[in-house]
């Protein structure tokens, strides 16, 4: 599962590349912005689901797991259009990476503990 939960965020992380022309005035068309909310509700889902609490897990699988939502929720702000603004957009950019980062870090920590334990 940790595959699919890894390939998610990479597939999210190059939709998220295509649409940063929006940064430069370029309108992306409703297909790609629904794929990328697509795309970015299954990983969030994944996270939860993959980085489930276990004994011995420390407060950044905790955070890994619940930390996708924020970049989603200020997503669908962004899509319905209660958050126009150009800042939430780099907020947004800003949070999704930060939750590719930490989604890394408490699988490789996973993996350390894994292997440390056999």
């Amino acid at each position: 599962m940790t595959w699919a939960l890894r390939s998610a965020f990479f597939l999210q992380l190059l939709l998220g590349l295509g649409l940063s022309r929006l940064l430069f005035g370029q309108a992306p068309s409703a297909s790609e912005l629904n794929a990328h909310l697509g795309v970015g509700l299954v990983a969030a889902l994944l996270a939860i689901v993959v980085l489930g609490p276990i004994p011995g897990d420390d407060g950044l699988v905790a955070v890994a797991r619940l930390f996708p939502l924020l970049p989603l929720i200020l997503g669908l702000l962004i899509r319905i259009g209660t958050a126009p603004d150009l800042w939430v957009i780099y907020l947004h950019i800003a949070l999704g990476l930060a939750a590719v980062g930490l989604v890394e870090g408490a699988i490789a920590r996973r993996r350390r503990a894994a292997r440390s334990a056999s």
